[in-house]
């Protein structure tokens, strides 16, 4: 019994370090001393004791973000942003039950949707190899991406790589038929619906009518209220 309780003080003295340690980068997070909160955060993601707890993870990734944006930041950011993606990848293989990712979602969909901004301006300018990287990156929130893979899907096919492109699109509808939509955040909504719409833009250019019809079909119980969803609708379907 002794040592039961031995063991359980212990535990609940290091959970009540480790919590304490932590304040530390809520403060530099909360005075916006990005590099010195990446410094720290970093710290913690190399030390064996905290190495696979998510939370670090988010304070390395939020600072990277954060300093992308400062622009006389030390050329050893120049990458910033990018090294964000690459800390959300981790953190989400070390956050099993999604806690981390639940907490900070709001960070995460600015996140998403600072990276859909970029893809969107590719698309416009026809720079689909160039876009490709950076939907290559959606994948760092979940491999099980449903808007990654039809965006995915419509580079591929764009930049010729017609077979893949195809897989890709099964793939995504599979997913799409098991998808809880109520887990869905807006900006969730806003990348899938932009990679359907992409996706049957791009067949029906390919004269695949019937299949670019059936890609906005199976979008339409999902996004009906959005304008313009509907709006793309109507173009392709009507």
């Amino acid at each position: 019994m002794k040592n039961l309780l031995t063991l359980l003080a212990a535990f609940l003295i290091g959970s009540t370090v480790v919590a304490q340690e932590y304040q530390d980068l809520l403060i530099l997070k909360a005075d916006g001393d990005w590099e010195k909160l990446i410094k720290e955060a970093e710290k913690y993601t190399l030390k064996s004791k905290t190495s696979d707890d998510p939370i670090p993870y988010y304070y390395l990734a939020y600072g990277q973000y954060k300093i992308s944006f400062v622009g006389d930041r030390d050329d050893a950011y120049d990458n910033a942003y990018k090294d964000a993606l690459s800390t959300v990848g981790k953190l989400n293989r070390k956050d099993d039950d999604g806690a981390v990712r639940e907490k900070y979602s709001e960070f995460f969909d600015e996140l998403k949707s600072s990276l859909m901004e970029i893809i969107e301006n590719e698309f416009d300018a026809g720079e689909y190899r160039r876009a490709f990287g950076w939907v290559m990156r959606i994948y760092k929130f979940g491999r099980e991406n449903i808007s990654g893979k039809y965006i995915e899907a419509v580079c591929r096919y764009r930049n010729m790589d017609k077979a893949t492109a195809r897989s890709k699109w099964r793939e995504a509808e599979e997913l799409l038929k098991e998808a809880d939509a109520s887990q869905w955040s807006e900006i969730d909504k806003k990348m899938i619906m932009f990679g359907m719409y992409e996706s049957a833009k791009v067949l029906v250019e390919s004269r695949q009518d019937d299949q670019a019809k059936e890609i906005m079909n199976l979008g339409a119980q999902y996004f009906e209220e959005y304008e313009q969803w509907n709006t793309w609708y109507d173009e392709i379907v009507n």
